[in-house]
């Protein structure tokens, strides 16, 4: 199980995007080299599997595509997998999906 912990302005530092961007890439092994290329909810569907392994069927996430129905499908798939560890955040897929930098940072 999960536990939901919020992030506020006195608890986190503002990161830029290409500290971000960067953390991601060494986190996972990436070579994302803009931070947009987020919006296929690959790396999150990753994320989620590091944290808690097995809770995403990794087999099932899509990893290159340019196509926005399978980004909606790995976003889908992120949202089973916090249904199975009780995690009670709703992503907004289609602004994520429409590559909105604001809700990417906030929703995710």
């Amino acid at each position: 199980m999960a536990i939901n912990v919020y992030s506020t302005n006195v608890t986190s530092d503002n990161l830029s995007r290409h500290d971000m961007l960067a953390w991601v890439n060494d986190t996972l092994s990436a070579s994302f080299t803009k931070i947009e290329e987020l919006c296929s909810g690959a790396a999150y569907c990753q994320f989620m599997d590091m944290l808690f392994p097995g809770s995403v069927q990794m087999k099932r996430v899509k990893f290159r595509t340019n196509l926005e129905h399978e980004y909606i499908q790995n976003f889908k798939i992120l949202q089973g997998a916090f249904k199975k560890m009780s995690v009670d955040k709703v992503c907004l897929i289609i602004q994520i999906v429409k590559y909105n930098i604001v809700n990417n940072n906030i929703n995710i």
